[in-house]
């Protein structure tokens, strides 16, 4: 770890949205032939980033979990409109595996 003097002129601050959190859970894989399961859910209208990673704790049962902190950015659009995107910053925790591909699959119920 490397630490240096941060410059005091950079915005640092109350954005005017509260903030967005990510948070995944992981939960080992209920066979030797399954992956790990993830379970991701958007956490909303937390005081504090604590509050968020007391929660994830309770939810997680002794398995690994990450906590995010959603941030907006943008990118040009392929007409060249600068278009919203939301983007994620890892504040907490780790995945299940670190050298490891992860698989999105939704599901839904009718």
């Amino acid at each position: 770890m490397r630490s240096v003097r941060a410059n005091p002129d950079d915005s640092v601050g109350c954005s005017d949205s509260a903030p967005v959190y990510r948070v995944r859970l992981w939960f080992p894989p209920p066979s030797v032939d399954f992956a790990w399961l993830v379970d991701e859910w958007e956490v909303t209208d937390a005081g504090q980033v604590t509050e968020v990673i007391a929660w994830a704790t309770s939810q997680a049962e002794g398995n690994p979990f990450e906590v995010f902190l959603r941030w907006e950015d943008h990118h040009t659009s392929k007409d060249g409109r600068l278009e919203p995107y939301s983007r994620y910053a890892l504040i907490y925790g780790r995945p299940a595996i670190v050298e490891t591909t992860t698989e999105t699959v939704f599901f839904e119920s009718e």
